[in-house]
């Protein structure tokens, strides 16, 4: 059975990315995301991996009114990572990069565009782009995926807390590790890439929480002490431009001075 949905997952994938002007609007009439979110807590992580990337696909092509309607209002974003850890302890690189997926957009080439797309209003067909970047693809990537240059540009921030919970709940491993420091360093070349990348978690509600969760107070080896450090860069970044660029932006350094001083 598991591997009947499987190919249901894969042949789904494969409309939405050739048909999203038909197949995006059908898959929200028959409320498709329902469906979804069941799948995210199958035992197979084949399924789960291909169920996000049906979730990449819907969200990409979907109105920012709608997503919001979707995704907000019944924080199913949260409800993503709860499912995701009910048969697994671990974040392997093959969620993580189905996850950057569907965090970031790269941006599109106006010359592509239709005026048909141009004038949908509901649903929103772009050109190639991952749940957190929504850059989603057909395929599977098994090992660290390329890079993010200053192109990309997040779209669904939420994603970025559902990474670092699933890490901070995970059991602790040398592929964890690895997820972990490959996650630091996406978010380290997003924010440094973009202004906007960094203004979209600037405005996210007690980012600094999870934030902090993803390094360690006290290292106890040198992998554990560059990890740190990698969190501590990201604030540095943040929280230069926060007092630069953001009318305000001085009341994120309080925030974050209030945030760390709980954590010691």
């Amino acid at each position: 059975q598991d591997e009947n949905i499987h190919d249901v997952l894969q042949l789904l994938v494969a409309l939405m990315s050739e048909h999203p002007a038909s197949m995006i609007p059908a898959f929200d009439q028959r409320n498709g995301i329902r469906v979804i979110c069941k799948l995210l807590a199958s035992k197979s992580e084949s399924i789960r991996v291909q169920a996000l990337k049906v979730l990449g696909y819907f969200l990409k092509h979907l109105g920012h009114k709608r997503k919001v309607e979707i995704m907000h209002t019944h924080s199913l974003f949260t409800l993503l990572g709860e499912r995701l850890m009910m048969h697994t302890n671990t974040v392997s690189i093959t969620t993580y990069n189905t996850l950057y997926e569907v965090t970031s957009l790269q941006k599109p080439d106006f010359k592509d565009l239709t005026p048909r797309w141009l004038l949908t209003t509901c649903f929103n067909p772009r050109p190639s782009a991952q749940i957190l970047t929504e850059q989603v693809c057909t395929q599977v990537v098994h090992k660290p995926h390329p890079e993010p240059d200053s192109t990309i540009k997040i779209q669904n921030p939420m994603i970025l807390k559902v990474v670092a919970t699933l890490l901070k709940n995970s059991s602790p491993s040398s592929e964890l590790m690895e997820v972990r420091r490959l996650f630091l360093s996406d978010m380290i070349k997003l924010f440094s890439n973009s202004r906007e990348n960094r203004r979209c978690l600037l405005q996210c509600s007690v980012w600094q929480d999870w934030m902090f969760s993803l390094g360690y107070i006290n290292p106890k080896n040198p992998e554990e002490q560059k990890i740190t450090e990698m969190v501590y860069n990201i604030f540095r970044i943040l929280l230069y431009h926060a007092i630069k660029y953001e009318w305000g932006g001085w009341r994120v350094w309080v925030d974050t001075l209030s945030i760390a001083h709980s954590k010691v």
